[in-house]
C-alpha cells in the first residue's frame, strides 16, 4: 500500500517549521501570475535528525534543463532523515514558467540566470527571482547548481567554478566530472549571487537539454553524495572524486563564418589539435562551403547537434590552458549562454 505524502504550501519559508529527521514536500508562493495566483516553486527539505550544513540543490533553472531533476529525485530515495546530520533543501524546478511551457526562460523570455538575485519593483522575471533568493536560496550554507547544455547543444559532465575560492574549490574537487573550468562567476547568474553573499555555489552541467540521462545523473549523484559525507551530513569515506578530470583554464566557442548544413566532427571529450577540422559547412547543394578549424589545442566540453546553421552558430564549446592570451574575438564568445 503507497504511503500518502501530504503535500502543503507555504507563503513564508522557514526551515524551524520542519520536524527533524522527516522528509517534507511543501509549495513555495513566488509573485503572482495573469490569474492572481502565485507561481508555487516546489521545494524537498530533508531535514535531518541532528544539526549539522544545510546544503542546496537548484534544478531547471532553465526550464528545458532536465536532468537536474531526476539527480534530485534519486538522492531523495537516498536519504534516510533519521540518519542525517543537517539540513538537505532540493528544488527540482526552479523555473516553473519554463518548464510548463518547455522553455528555458521565464515566461516574459527573460533567462533568470542573467539577473539574480532579481528585483522587488522590477519585471515580472526579476521579481520571481527576488522571491526565489530571498525566501528559500538565501537560507542555504552552500549549493549546487544543477544545468545541462541548451537546446541544439549537447555537453560533457562538466563543472563551472571559482577555483581561486578554496571552499568552491573544494565543492568541485569533491565531485564527478568530466571536465572542470576554472570560471569566474558571471555577473547576474545564481553562482554569482550565492557566492557574493557567503554561500559557496559552482555550477554542475548534466549532459543534454529535455532528457533524462541516467548514465550522467547517476555519475553526479554520486559526486552529491561524496560532498555530504565532506560536510558529515552522512556516513562514509570521503574520495577524490576529481583524479579523473581533466582541469582547465578557461573556455570558448568556436563559431561558422557562413550558413548552410554543419557537420560537427569531434565528440565530447575528445582533445582537439590547433588547425585541426572541427566542422564541414555544406550548401543545399552539398557542397563544402566552410572547412571550419580549431584556432587553438583544447578539449571538447560541448558541441552543436543541429544540422541548421547561420553564419555565426556556435559549434564546439572549446575547453584549454591559458598559455597564451585569447585571439580576438566575438564579443561574448565564451559558454554563458549555457548557464
Amino acid at each position: 500500500m503507497n504511503k500518502i505524502i501530504t503535500i502543503k504550501l507555504k507563503d513564508k519559508f522557514k526551515l524551524t517549521d520542519f520536524k527533524r529527521g522527516e522528509k517534507h514536500r511543501v509549495y513555495v508562493n513566488m509573485s503572482e501570475n495573469a490569474l492572481s495566483l502565485p507561481w508555487q516553486v516546489p521545494v524537498i527539505v530533508i531535514r535531518g535528525a541532528k544539526k549539522g550544513k544545510i546544503l542546496g540543490l537548484t534544478a531547471a533553472l532553465h526550464g528545458d534543463e532536465l536532468n537536474g531533476i531526476s539527480t534530485i529525485f534519486k538522492l531523495i530515495e537516498e536519504i534516510d532523515p533519521t540518519k542525517l546530520t543537517g539540513t538537505l533543501v532540493l528544488l527540482p524546478i526552479c523555473n516553473v514558467p519554463g518548464y510548463l511551457s518547455k522553455t528555458r526562460h521565464f515566461s516574459d523570455n527573460v533567462d533568470l540566470n542573467r539577473i539574480m538575485p532579481g528585483s522587488p519593483t522590477g519585471s515580472s522575471s526579476n521579481q520571481y527571482a527576488h522571491m526565489l533568493t530571498t525566501k528559500i536560496l538565501s537560507k542555504f550554507h552552500c549549493m549546487l547548481d544543477l544545468h545541462t547544455a541548451s537546446y541544439g547543444r549537447v555537453n560533457s559532465l562538466y563543472i563551472r567554478a571559482d577555483l581561486d575560492n578554496e571552499e568552491c574549490r573544494t565543492l568541485a574537487y569533491l565531485q564527478n566530472p568530466q571536465i572542470i573550468v576554472k570560471k569566474y562567476d558571471e555577473n547576474g547568474t545564481l553562482r554569482s549571487w550565492a557566492n557574493e553573499n557567503g554561500i559557496p555555489a559552482i555550477t554542475i552541467e548534466i549532459g543534454n537539454p529535455n532528457a533524462f540521462q541516467h548514465s550522467l545523473i547517476d555519475e553526479t549523484l554520486e559526486g552529491i553524495l561524496n560532498t555530504m559525507r565532506h560536510f558529515e551530513m552522512i556516513d562514509g569515506e570521503v574520495k577524490d572524486m576529481v583524479a579523473n578530470a581533466t582541469v582547465v583554464d578557461r573556455s570558448y566557442w568556436i563559431y561558422s563564418s557562413k550558413g548552410g548544413i554543419v557537420d560537427v566532427m569531434p565528440n565530447l571529450t575528445d582533445h582537439v589539435k590547433e588547425g585541426e577540422v572541427i566542422a564541414h559547412i555544406y550548401d543545399v547543394f552539398g557542397s563544402i562551403k566552410e572547412k571550419v578549424r580549431s584556432d587553438r589545442s583544447g578539449i571538447v566540453i560541448g558541441r552543436n547537434v543541429s544540422p541548421h546553421c547561420h553564419a555565426g552558430s556556435r559549434l564546439v564549446h572549446l575547453g584549454f590552458d591559458e598559455i597564451e592570451p585569447m585571439p580576438e574575438e566575438i564579443p561574448g564568445n565564451d559558454e554563458f549562454d549555457d548557464l
